[in-house]
């Protein structure tokens, strides 16, 4: 997966995969996470070995590196999100039904497009 549209090569992007609604999207429901560095205002990241099925992903820019997502005082992102199939956040995440990919057996190829306040 690719997510484009970073305001900086600054920090890393870390993705977040997840199967399940329940989990979605919970810091410690991912079923895989990968935190990779920025070249060009992109990112890319790969989950390998998946049994296909319906995935979601969460990502987010952490600018400064320091392992969070950094809100502001009224809880409003200081940083970069986004998730699979561009879903939109409106006072809060998305569904994982609006979220949702199907995976098949030969693997997908998803762009996810960042989001800044």
């Amino acid at each position: 997966m690719t997510a484009v549209g970073l305001r900086s090569d600054s920090g890393v992007v870390e993705f977040a995969l997840y199967a399940t609604p329940e989990s979605f999207p919970k810091r410690d429901g991912m079923i895989a996470g990968s935190r990779v560095r920025i070249a060009d205002a992109k990112a890319v990241g790969i989950f390998s070995n998946l049994a296909p099925g319906t995935y979601a992903v969460a990502v987010y820019h952490d600018e400064n590196d320091n392992n969070q997502f950094d809100k502001d005082l009224i809880g409003l992102p200081l940083e970069g999100f986004g998730f699979s199939n561009d879903a939109p956040a409106f006072f809060g995440p998305p569904s994982f039904a609006e979220a949702a990919v199907a995976v098949p057996a030969e693997g997908a190829a998803i762009t996810i497009r960042m989001s800044y306040w």
